[in-house]
């Protein structure tokens, strides 16, 4: 640091400061503030805030998907997004796996093909083209739960038969030749 001789005799001084102009945040600290936010919207985590509040709140919807006597009553159509890793808000993971209202369920009357623990490249391809087709299918009208004699799998996923405006959704898939009735276990699809 150079010191200047100031002209208030033989004191030394440092020069002033100069202030530099005020910046706003680094570029990466707004990338990952819209990164996540884009997130966000996308896995249905702020869709309340852009569609008013979704049909019934959350501790509603979570009591009827818990319930195992009757088929819930039909909720409004809902917007899903692709969740194929981690939790979700009204997502589909797989084509026989969604979630709901933060709830993982699993459709309970039919098995598809795998997209993550696939054993051939037509398998994945297959059960890519189920998940597609599933959140079509999600979104085309009103989804109701119909449960069945377990409430849940070895995963804790919940068993329910989901039905979109009154129709079996698995029974659309198996239909379409997109997935099969539920036999118990994996079989292969290669």
């Amino acid at each position: 640091m150079r010191k200047y001789r100031g002209r208030q005799g033989s004191q030394w001084k440092r020069p002033p400061k100069r202030l530099s102009p005020r910046r706003g945040p680094p570029a990466f600290v707004l990338f990952l503030l819209v990164f996540a936010g884009t997130i966000a919207v996308t896995q249905g985590y702020l869709s309340g805030w852009f569609e008013g509040v979704s049909g019934r709140p959350l501790a509603l919807v979570s009591a009827a998907i818990a319930e195992t006597s009757e088929t819930t009553a039909p909720s409004k159509r809902q917007s899903f997004s692709f969740c194929h890793t981690g939790g979700g808000y009204n997502c589909v993971v797989d084509g026989d796996t969604i979630w709901l209202a933060g709830v993982k369920i699993r459709l309970a009357d039919i098995d598809t093909p795998e997209t993550h623990d696939y054993r051939c490249q037509a398998e994945k391809d297959l059960g890519d083209r189920a998940t597609v087709r599933l959140r079509e299918i999600l979104q085309s009208g009103s989804i109701s739960l119909k449960a069945i004699d377990r409430d849940a799998d070895q995963y804790g996923r919940k068993l329910r038969i989901v039905l979109v405006d009154g129709e079996s959704a698995g029974e659309t898939l198996v239909g379409e030749g997109l997935a099969r009735w539920y036999a118990d276990g994996r079989r292969p699809w290669c």
